[in-house]
């Protein structure tokens, strides 16, 4: 009996494996159906509390943070009060026809995106594709979205934004030009503030040159015409023709624009101030040689640099009396002669500014046509200055100071004073923006007023208490210069059949267009700049190319005059000659050569073949070294990462292989 029921009972090994085997079951096999369906609810429940929580979430890799809307896009957007119905165009063959296009109408589409996800639900995106003949054609041409033609047949293509708000006010980008990508947020961001402001501005002008009409000639019985200035700043904004001898600005002035302040009353002068300490802004144009005004005395120039001194002073700036910017590079050319005898020259103190020399990273500026100056003067900040000063406009390296008494008088002596120009190397700053914090320049209390108020309107309105210092950042644009204002250092005027036309020469009138509409934009507005572009350059592709044209054009530029000169002997041992029959008188081209011309012609076309050969070569070089790099690209791409990919997926299975084969081997140990 003990014996039979030993023989039944399992060793000791058998038990081990029979109560071990289950639980490795357990482990190792598939998962099961209840934990599936878990882990499914847990996914889905985590990315929709994900996506609730954080709908705009993105990260951002690129160098210039395109994809990041500034600071001061987020606080434009916060103070949207109504609803704003943005309409972008695309149209798709654009982008096909142009790949250029299309990867520019992915960059517009996803700030749009950005922006319409950043404004919790106040942006309204509407996209649209217009084909020919269809409804979203119709729409984009109502809206005035410009159409550009992009084959033969004149289909046209649409590449725009229109934006319209709750009144039915519509602000329109027709085309998005590439040359304005660095400006593509502060253009989407001044739409959106445009149309959640829908008022114009108002803008205050306080002149000693008649810009809104001469009103001395008016109240002698005169026509009073303003300048062509002026009917652009009616036409963009609401404007207030103001005295130089006020005594109170009004109130709903949002920007000043002050014209070569020469008769400035000192109480004039402290309003302006009080003005920008309120939080205004103000475009100022200071000229120590203004061209538009007849002059004061015989032979003295119209100068207003002493207009705002109190002001100057106590800012920290300077703009030198009787000192004028004169530069060899950007020299107009007029008539230095007389109409009888005209003599072209360079006169050195009117000058025409190019993009070169105007800040592309500023809205007022950048993407600007030439702008035309007149005796400029130029702008100094003191160290101690309390305001930082960005330049808007700056002449080149050619350029050195101008005494002012070298252009007196009509007839300055153009000539002359070219002959003994020596530019000093510098750079002067003609235009500016100035921000910063300010203490006011009338310590001892507002300057009298013009006109005293009597008790009884004081009691009925009082003057607002003076403040001691800025409410925050003052935001001013100062500019050397008033004449480019005037009409005809920008426009030309024709007559046609009895009809005056104006045609715009230079970009004097955008730039202040677009002054006073950034200063009169919000705050935040004033703080955008420019941003990065999406089409970025290969740098090190050109630093290849600069390199190897250093060391073959030199070759390249050998083998060439080799080669022409070759081709120029040939042709002259050709003979080539054009005889006249006698007969006819038909013209025919006849060849006369000699054996030994015709064995020096086949050397010459041999070594010509030969130069050819060489010039191929240095060519070949000049791209060597950027396929080299090409290459070496597609293999890093094609193969290089692949393989990579493919090693560690090895590695790790192979690991995963050794691990799963080293814990076997110490279950089964443990088991024995």
């Amino acid at each position: 009996m003990p014996e039979r029921e030993t023989a039944r009972t399992p060793p000791a090994r058998d038990i081990g494996r029979r109560t071990t085997a289950p639980a490795v079951a357990t482990r190792m096999g598939p998962v099961s159906l209840p934990g599936f369906l878990l882990a499914a609810i847990l996914y889905v429940t985590v990315n929709t509390l994900f996506n609730a929580s954080a709908p705009a979430a993105r990260l951002d890799v690129t160098q210039d943070g395109l994809y990041t809307l500034s600071k001061g896009t987020h606080a434009t957007l916060a103070r949207i009060d109504e609803p704003v119905d943005l309409h972008f165009f695309f149209s798709e063959r654009l982008g096909r026809e142009v790949p250029f296009y299309a990867s520019y109408g992915r960059r517009v589409r996803e700030l749009l995106v950005e922006i319409a996800a950043a404004s919790g639900g106040k942006i309204i995106l509407h996209e649209h594709h217009p084909e020919p003949f269809t409804d979203d054609e119709d729409r984009a041409v109502s809206l005035g979205v410009q159409g550009i033609p992009v084959d033969q047949g004149g289909e046209l293509a649409y590449f725009g934004l229109a934006g319209i708000n709750s009144v039915d006010d519509t602000e329109l980008i027709p085309f998005f030009q590439p040359e304005r990508e660095r400006l593509l947020e502060y253009d989407l961001a001044q739409m959106v503030h445009a149309l959640s402001n829908p008022e114009p501005a108002v803008v205050g002008v306080m002149s000693s040159l008649p810009i809104m009409g001469d009103m001395r000639a008016r109240m002698q019985g005169g026509v009073l015409v303003p300048w062509a200035i002026a009917r652009r700043l009616d036409a963009n904004f609401d404007v207030i023709s103001l005295p130089e001898s006020i005594d109170t600005l009004p109130a709903t002035i949002s920007v000043m624009m002050v014209v070569h302040p020469r008769a400035m009353s000192e109480r004039a002068v402290y309003e302006l101030e009080q003005f920008l300490f309120r939080g205004g802004r103000a475009m100022l144009f200071v000229d120590p040689k203004a061209e538009s005004e007849v002059s004061p005395g015989p032979g003295s120039p119209s100068t207003s640099v002493n207009g705002i001194r109190p002001l100057f002073e106590k800012w920290g700036i300077q703009v030198p009396e009787g000192r004028l910017v004169g530069d060899r590079s950007m020299a107009l050319r007029i008539n230095a002669g007389s109409a009888a005898r005209p003599v072209p020259a360079d006169y050195l103190v009117w000058l025409g500014a190019s993009g070169n020399n105007m800040a592309q990273d500023d809205p007022v500026t950048s993407q600007l046509p030439a702008l035309n100056l007149a005796s400029t003067g130029f702008i100094m900040r003191k160290d101690d200055s309390p305001l930082a000063m960005e330049p808007l406009i700056s002449s080149s390296r050619n350029s050195s100071p101008v005494d002012v008494e070298e252009v007196r008088g009509s007839r300055p002596d153009i000539l002359g004073l070219l002959d003994k120009f020596e530019p000093d190397g510098s750079v002067y700053v003609m235009a500016a923006r100035l921000t910063g914090e300010l203490t006011t320049a009338f310590a001892n209390g507002p300057p009298p007023r013009t006109v005293e108020k009597t008790s009884e309107e004081l009691a009925r309105d009082p003057d607002p208490s003076q403040l001691m210092k800025s409410d925050g950042p003052v935001n001013i644009i100062l500019v050397a210069d008033s004449d480019l204002l005037e009409d005809r250092f920008w426009l030309r005027k024709q007559q046609f059949f009895g009809r005056e036309i104006e045609e715009p020469i230079a970009g004097n009138a955008d730039f202040v267009i677009n002054a006073l509409g950034n200063l009169a934009g919000s705050d935040e507005l004033l703080g955008l700049r420019s941003r990065g572009v999406s089409q970025r350059p290969f740098d090190k592709v050109e630093e290849l190319q600069r390199q190897a044209e250093r060391r073959f054009l030199g070759k390249e530029r050998e083998l060439q005059d080799k080669l022409e000169e070759t081709r120029g002997r040939i042709a002259e041992l050709e003979g080539v000659r054009t005889v006249k029959d006698a007969a006819t008188g038909e013209l025919t081209v006849k060849v006369s050569l000699t054996s030994e011309q015709r064995i020096e012609i086949e050397a010459l076309r041999r070594e010509m073949l030969s130069i050819r050969k060489q010039l191929r070569a240095v060519q070949r070089g000049l791209r060597e070294d950027v396929e080299r790099l090409e290459s070496w690209l597609q293999f890093v791409n094609i193969g290089l990462v692949p393989m990579i990919v493919s090693g560690v997926a090895i590695a790790l299975g192979t690991v995963r292989i050794v691990r799963r084969r080293h814990y076997t081997g110490i279950r089964e140990g443990a088991v024995a």
